[in-house]
């Protein structure tokens, strides 16, 4: 239970205070995650580990929404970008492998920023929701209850696209950078977080097909990458 309400409080206050206000949503997103790290193992004001920048990419992004929009889209990129480099920095010497986590943001942020099409999905939901389990089961409670905090917020954002118009597109750089932190963090390998990147995929790509068509197959893919992911990391238990 104290599990629980670490991960879903403060990202559930943050989410309601975003659709009630999308203005402040990613100002409140960023304080909702560095408030479930702070409470779930220990409070900091200035960031010490690669998880500790989690919550700056979502200021990032808030703080590139003060700038008009052709210029705020470099801006984004470029905060994002750098944000990237100061959580993997003190990983690159031993696992240089880490900038992959970048480069698939630059390429994902890039493809959505001048893609148009209709603004939030499910997408990111279920593949936060999904993979959390893997991460906990993978081994990191701490990565895990970030992960739900993430559906959590994804899941209001997705709410209030429905209601208020808004756009997913910059929940990429705090769920690819999470991504990242699980494939560094964790003995997992990379197909087995790879998997994690289907569900928000799929939705992206249907989306031009109608909100039902892309709500279900990021479902079902998240369903069956879930199971996989699930499997790789625990075959040896016959609880699923």
């Amino acid at each position: 239970m104290d599990l629980l309400i670490q991960t879903l409080l403060p990202a559930v206050i943050a989410g309601a205070i975003g659709w009630w206000r999308p203005s402040l949503f990613w100002w409140a997103a960023g304080l909702a995650v560095w408030a479930t790290l702070g409470w779930a193992a220990q409070w900091y004001f200035w960031p010490s580990r690669g998880i500790h920048w989690l919550p700056v990419v979502f200021w990032t992004v808030a703080l590139a929404g003060l700038v008009p929009a052709n210029p705020g889209r470099l801006l984004r990129l470029g905060l994002a970008g750098g944000v990237f480099l100061l959580a993997l920095w003190p990983l690159l010497p031993r696992y240089p492998e880490a900038i992959i986590g970048l480069l698939a943001f630059l390429l994902w942020q890039g493809w959505r920023e001048w893609r148009p099409g209709p603004g939030a999905g499910i997408g990111f939901v279920a593949g936060a929701a999904m993979f959390t389990l893997v991460v906990a089961i993978g081994g990191s409670v701490l990565l895990a209850q970030a992960g739900g905090a993430l559906a959590v917020l994804a899941g209001f954002l997705w709410l209030a696209g429905l209601s208020q118009g808004l756009s997913d597109r910059d929940m990429t750089a705090g769920y690819v950078l999470w991504l990242a932190l699980c494939w560094q963090f964790i003995p997992l390998d990379w197909w087995v977080v790879a998997l994690a990147l289907v569900p928000p995929l799929v939705d992206q790509g249907l989306r031009g097909r109608g909100p039902w068509p892309a709500a279900l197959g990021a479902l079902a893919s998240a369903v069956l990458a879930g199971a996989v992911g699930l499997w790789l990391v625990w075959p040896k238990v016959s609880l699923y």
